[in-house]
């Protein structure tokens, strides 16, 4: 079955560092190297079969056909405010036909993605770093030995021994 990745063009530019420097000279710029980068990680994988990205934004900053990409590559813009759709409707319409998998961070994306059958990366693995995950430290449950004593004294009494 053939797998295809589908990035969420504009969260992938702000969560890749080098795509977001690159943001600060030209918007084109930055949307040629998630495309690069995408290629690259589909070619690597060697499972991932295609890839699509997709560009949310002003309809008048489009630009595409100024990318320096292969003629292959599947890109597409989305109207102005309907990127969310957009991306959604391509994961949609690609799940029909085979396996698909979204990069991301966009909690809604992801959550209507799953709903699709689309498996999950986070934008920044495009690059090849995994997504830091916010661990929520525990605190210390772990009882003293006094503590350990006095639960073994009163279990013992009530036990009778």
């Amino acid at each position: 079955m053939k797998t295809i990745l589908i990035v969420d063009g504009y969260n992938a530019i702000n969560a890749v560092a080098e795509a977001k420097k690159l943001l600060k000279e030209s918007l084109l710029s930055a949307r040629s190297k998630i495309i690069m980068l995408t290629e690259e990680y589909v070619r690597s994988s060697g499972y991932i079969t295609d890839f699509h990205v997709v560009f949310d934004g002003e309809t008048r900053y489009r630009g595409i056909e100024r990318l320096n990409v292969p003629k292959d590559t599947k890109h597409s813009f989305s109207k102005t405010g309907e990127g969310d759709e957009k991306i959604l409707d391509t994961v949609r319409k690609c799940s029909e036909k085979c396996r698909v998998i979204l990069a991301s961070n966009d909690n809604y994306i992801r959550n209507n993605a799953r709903g699709y059958g689309a498996s999950l990366i986070g934008s920044e693995e495009l690059a090849g770093k995994p997504k830091e995950e916010k661990v929520k430290k525990e605190p210390d449950k772990r009882l003293d030995e006094r503590t350990k004593d006095k639960i073994t004294r009163e279990y013992m009494e009530e036990l009778g021994l």
